[in-house]
C-alpha cells in the first residue's frame, strides 16, 4: 500500500536499493532492520553464496519506463528460539503472514511460502541462468580525443615536452582520462586553461586503530616513495561513494564485504598545485576525506 492509499499486489522477494557506500552486508542488515522489523530474528546470511544478475524491465514506479535493475541475491536463514518474535513475523508455527509500515509511510505485506506455494506464483528463488557475463551497461565517454587535446593544450600555451617521461604521464593517457570522465578542462576568469580533478581519499582503520597508508609507487619501471592514505579519481558519471567502492575493490583488491564506509563522515578540501602527471598543467584536487574501517582483520 503507497502512501497516498493506493495498492498493489507483488510476489517477489523482499528488496531494496542499496545505498551508494553500502556493501551488500549493510544493505542486507538496512532491509531486516528497517523494511521487514526482522533485526532481532537473528538472521544468518550466506554472503559467500550470493549471486549477481542485471535485469531490463519496466519500472514499478514509474510505468513506460525501461529500468535496469542490478540485482544481488543473498540468502539467509531465521536462527532465533523466541516464540514471541518468530510469532510476531508469522513463523510461529503456524505459518503466516505480517505486515510492517516503514519510515515513508508505506505498507507492505509479507507471506512464508513452501516450495510448491512459490513456484505457483512465479517467484524467482534463483537467477536466470540464460544472463550474459558481460554487462550491456558502458559509461558515456566524455572529453577529448587525442588530437582535440593536443590542439586544445598547444592553443592553451601549455608545455608539453616532458609529457611521457619520468614520472609524468603521456598525452594518450591524458585524453584517455578525460575521456573515461576522471578530469577536466575549464577556462579561467583570465584565460589561462585549468585541469580539475575530483579525488576520493579513503581512511581505513583496521580494529586496532592502524591506518592504510601507500608508501610507494611504481609506473614505467620508476618508483616513487608515497606518504599518502589511498586515493581514486572519481569519474564525472560517479557517485563518490560508487568511486570508494571502486577503490576498495579494484585498487586494493579487498573484499567490498570487508570495508564499511561511514556515509557521515565526508570532508571535501581544495588544492590548487601543479600537476604530478602532467608537467605544466595546474591543476584544481577536490578531495573528499572519507572514513572506513576494516571489519575481517586482526591487525
Amino acid at each position: 500500500m503507497l502512501p497516498d492509499g493506493r495498492g498493489r499486489e507483488t510476489n517477489r522477494l523482499p528488496g531494496h536499493k542499496k545505498a551508494p557506500h553500502e556493501n551488500a552486508v549493510e544493505a542486507a542488515q538496512r532491509l531486516c532492520r528497517d523494511m521487514l522489523a526482522m533485526a532481532d530474528c537473528r538472521i544468518e546470511f550466506d554472503f559467500q553464496d550470493s549471486d549477481h544478475w542485471e535485469q531490463e524491465e519496466e519500472s514499478f514506479s514509474y510505468p513506460g519506463l525501461r529500468t535496469v535493475y542490478k540485482k544481488e541475491l543473498i540468502l539467509g536463514r531465521v536462527t532465533t528460539k523466541d516464540k514471541a518474535v518468530l510469532q510476531r513475523v508469522g513463523a510461529g508455527r503456524s505459518m503466516g503472514g505480517f505486515a510492517i509500515r516503514d519510515a515513508q509511510n508505506y505498507v507492505r505485506t509479507y507471506t512464508w511460502l513452501s516450495a510448491r506455494d512459490w513456484h505457483a506464483r512465479g517467484v524467482r528463488l534463483r537467477f536466470p541462468t540464460e544472463r550474459g557475463d558481460i554487462s550491456a551497461l558502458v559509461y558515456p565517454p566524455v572529453g577529448y580525443e587525442e588530437k582535440e587535446a593536443k590542439t586544445f593544450l598547444e592553443e592553451s600555451k601549455i608545455n608539453m615536452p616532458a609529457w611521457g617521461s619520468g614520472m609524468y604521464k603521456t598525452l594518450a593517457e591524458f585524453s584517455e582520462e578525460l575521456v573515461r570522465g576522471e578530469a577536466s578542462l575549464v577556462r579561467q576568469a583570465d584565460g589561462k586553461l585549468l585541469r580539475v580533478v575530483d579525488i576520493v581519499v579513503l581512511k581505513i582503520l583496521s580494529r586496532t586503530g592502524r591506518v592504510l597508508v601507500e608508501v610507494e609507487e611504481t609506473f614505467k619501471e620508476s618508483n616513487q616513495h608515497r606518504q599518502r592514505l589511498p586515493a581514486i579519481k572519481r569519474r564525472s558519471d560517479e557517485h563518490q561513494f560508487l568511486a570508494a567502492r571502486r577503490l576498495v575493490t579494484q585498487f586494493l583488491q579487498l573484499s567490498d564485504l570487508s570495508v564499511s564506509i561511514d556515509p557521515n563522515d565526508v570532508r571535501i578540501l581544495d588544492e590548487l598545485q601543479e600537476s604530478m602527471s602532467y608537467c605544466g598543467l595546474p591543476t584544481l584536487y577536490r578531495k573528499r576525506f572519507m572514513t572506513a574501517r576494516l571489519l575481517t582483520s586482526s591487525t
